[in-house]
C-alpha cells in the first residue's frame, strides 16, 4: 500500500518547480493531478484500515484483561491449596499476557498518532489538489489574440516528467510505518502466549515470578490469620 509515504511525498513535491522544467507543463500537471487523486484515495482507504485495526486492538485488550484476571484467580487458588508449582504456572501465564497487553496498548497509541498524521496530510493534499486544478484551468484558457486551439508537436519525455516518474516508481519500494504497524497488530493472538493447559512448573524460574509468588502467599496468609479473629468477634 504505502499510503502514508505516498501522500507525504506528493505533498512535498514542488509543483511549480516541476512545471518550470517540463517541456509540456499541461501534460505534466494533468499527471500530477491524477497522482494526487490516487494518493488521496489510498489515504482514505488507509485511514479506514487503521480504524479497523484500532478496533481490533481494543477487542484484543479487553480479552487480554479478562484472561489476566482469570490467571490471577488461579494463582490465588493454587497458593491457598499449597500448590506453589501451579501458582508459578498461573503467574507465568499472567506475566506473558500482561506484556502482550502492554504491547497492544503501545500499538494503539502509535495507531492514534498515524491516523491523526494521515488525516492532517489528507487535508493538506486536498488544498494542494484544488490549487493544481485551478492552475490547470488557467493553463488551458487561451490568451487574448491567440488561436483557440493550437497544435503542439509530441515532445519527448522532459527531465521534469522523468524525475516525477522515477519518484512514483519509488513508492512501491518504500516501506511505510503504517504497513509495519498493521503487520504487528495482526500478529496478536489472544491466549496464544499463555500455557494451554493447567500444568505445573516444578523448578523455580523467573525471579520476578518468585517475588510475586511470595507476595501473593503473604497476602493470602494475612487474610487467613484475620479470619479467625473476625469469627471470634
Amino acid at each position: 500500500m504505502g499510503a502514508f509515504t505516498r501522500v507525504r511525498y506528493v505533498i512535498a513535491a514542488n509543483v511549480n518547480a516541476l512545471l518550470e522544467k517540463a517541456e509540456n507543463p499541461e501534460k505534466l500537471l494533468r499527471a500530477l493531478i491524477r497522482e494526487m487523486e490516487d494518493a488521496g484515495e489510498d489515504a482514505r482507504l488507509a485511514v479506514a484500515d487503521l480504524l479497523a485495526e484500532q478496533q481490533h486492538l481494543e477487542r484484543v485488550s479487553g480479552q487480554l484483561e479478562g484472561e489476566i484476571k482469570e490467571w490471577q484467580e488461579r494463582a490465588e487458588q493454587a497458593v491457598a491449596t499449597d500448590r506453589d508449582d501451579l501458582a508459578r504456572t498461573a503467574l507465568k501465564a499472567k506475566s506473558e499476557l500482561s506484556q502482550t497487553l502492554q504491547n497492544a496498548q503501545d500499538e494503539h497509541v502509535l495507531l492514534n498518532d498515524r491516523i491523526a498524521q494521515l488525516e492532517a496530510d489528507m487535508k493538506t493534499l486536498k488544498s494542494k489538489l484544488s490549487e493544481a486544478r485551478i492552475k490547470l484551468k488557467e493553463m488551458m484558457r487561451p490568451e487574448p489574440g491567440s488561436p483557440a486551439t493550437t497544435s503542439q508537436p509530441r515532445s519527448r519525455v522532459s527531465p521534469g516528467e522523468r524525475k516525477m516518474r522515477e519518484a512514483m516508481g519509488r513508492f512501491d519500494r518504500l516501506q511505510s510505518q503504517v504497513e509495519r504497524l498493521e503487520a504487528r497488530v495482526r500478529s496478536y493472538e489472544v491466549g496464544g502466549m499463555a500455557p494451554a493447559a493447567w500444568e505445573a512448573v516444578e523448578a523455580p524460574g523467573d525471579p520476578a515470578i518468585e517475588a510475586e509468588l511470595e507476595s501473593l502467599k503473604s497476602t493470602i496468609a494475612h487474610q487467613g490469620t484475620a479470619t479467625p479473629e473476625t469469627a471470634e468477634a
